[in-house]
């Protein structure tokens, strides 16, 4: 228990600076769920939300009627006159001078179409950008799941060794009593100390690499966790994986797929005429009647028809453009999706040799553990000598260890297919 008291003086005052309102056991869910609603990532989705809900209002007011004020004050040079004719009519001269204010107003009745597949357009783009935002945050939680692991195995690694430090302190004990009464050598407490100091080693590295992993795992959660914290290894399905893919960045390939339609759409509908109706009324020198020489108000109403014929030039080429853009998006989809089937059959295969590996742990264990009970027997009678012990002890420890390891592998590779598969 020496080694452990003084890990825990070096770090008791980091411990009780960081661990207030922490629980003190974290669970793979816990750690998962708290990254991703902590990471700054997870700001952006509402930003996109408001966004394209402006740019969708932005583009409805083109059904607005479009008002527009006009002032005009213009001077000529010359102007049309009309002489004389007869001896009873006097010529007539118009003013130089002119002014014009008015008031047009434009109200479109149908536009091709082309402010609905717009406002189309603007969701398939958010759509697009949400789900690559879904598909960031959820790379998130893998580097959470890694770090989860490792901070699990240099744990199960600290409680190992120390389990084997207590014991070597425990048979210390016992032989240097020995030692002193004459019935063991004093080499056998020498290399008992030895190890009792390498245990200490190792203690060391492994609180020292967990700590790290905390600080870590503690900036992904938006909390400081103490040395103390605990993580339990997940529960995870059965050893017989079953593929499904449900991962973000399928919905990327299908909303870029989506997008590229409705811009083909657009597209074609450019084509269509647009029809609008006007008026104008207006107060001005001259009114309509252009005859006359005094300000007069006035007004006019009427409907447009308008087709841009002129797309035609370039619809043939931008359409196959875009057929282009979704082919590269479908070969884009296809490698992503055979290669998550590779690392999924990976992921498989390891699961299924743990599995078994597991088996054959539980038998090495049952094996040494007798083995080291004997050598412990033996090396209170004198019959083996400290070293001899220490090996068996070392040969439990490891198969302990490899058990330890092997469960803590198999729950990660097992959260590793949840994660490729888009379960996590």
């Amino acid at each position: 228990m020496r080694i452990k008291i003084k890990i825990l003086a070096c770090f008791s005052v980091l411990s009780l600076r960081l661990g207030a309102g922490v629980p003190d056991t974290l669970s793979i869910d816990f750690c998962l769920e708290e990254a991703v609603k902590n990471y700054p990532l997870i700001k952006q989705k509402n930003l996109l939300a408001e966004s394209v809900k402006l740019k969708t209002d932005k583009l409805n007011t083109a059904y607005y009627p479009q008002i527009q004020a006009n002032v005009q004050m213009t001077y000529q040079s010359d102007v049309t006159s009309i002489p004389a004719l007869t001896p009873f009519m006097s010529p007539v001269e118009f003013d130089k001078d002119q002014y014009k204010f008015s008031l047009d107003i434009n109200q479109i009745v149908w536009d091709g179409g082309i402010t609905e597949i717009q406002k189309d357009l603007e969701v398939a783009v958010y759509d697009v950008d949400r789900s690559n935002l879904d598909a960031e945050l959820y790379k998130i939680k893998e580097r959470v799941n890694n770090l989860y692991f490792s901070i699990l195995m240099a744990q199960q690694q600290e409680r190992i060794v120390q389990n084997v430090a207590d014991n070597l302190n425990e048979k210390m004990r016992s032989v240097s009593a020995a030692s002193k009464n004459g019935m063991a050598l004093q080499s056998d407490v020498d290399v008992l100390m030895a190890e009792i100091i390498r245990s200490e080693q190792q203690i060391i590295e492994a609180a020292s690499g967990r700590l790290s992993a905390l600080i870590m795992l503690g900036e992904f959660l938006n909390v400081e966790l103490p040395l103390g914290t605990t993580l339990v290894v997940p529960q995870t399905p059965s050893d017989n994986p079953v593929f499904e893919d449900k991962r973000k960045e399928r919905e990327v390939f299908d909303y870029q797929l989506k997008k590229i339609e409705t811009q083909k759409q657009l597209i074609k509908h450019l084509l269509f005429p647009k029809f609008f109706v006007f008026g104008q009324i207006g107060y001005g020198k001259p009114g309509l009647n252009m005859l006359s020489n005094s300000f007069n108000d006035y007004y006019m109403a009427g409907a447009k028809l308008s087709w841009n014929l002129s797309a035609l030039y370039q619809q043939k080429k931008d359409l196959k453009l875009f057929d282009i853009q979704k082919e590269i998006v479908n070969s884009q989809k296809e490698i992503f999706e055979k290669n998550l089937r590779i690392a999924c059959q990976k992921e498989a295969g390891e699961i299924i040799k743990l599995s078994q590996l597991i088996e054959k742990d539980n038998e090495i264990i049952a094996l040494r553990e007798k083995i080291r009970r004997t050598a412990s027997s033996k090396l209170d009678k004198g019959i083996i000598s400290a070293t001899e012990y220490v090996n068996e002890l070392y040969a439990e420890k490891q198969a302990r260890l490899n058990k330890e390891f092997h469960l803590i592998q198999l729950a990660m590779y097992k959260m590793n297919y949840l994660f490729h598969t888009g379960k996590l």
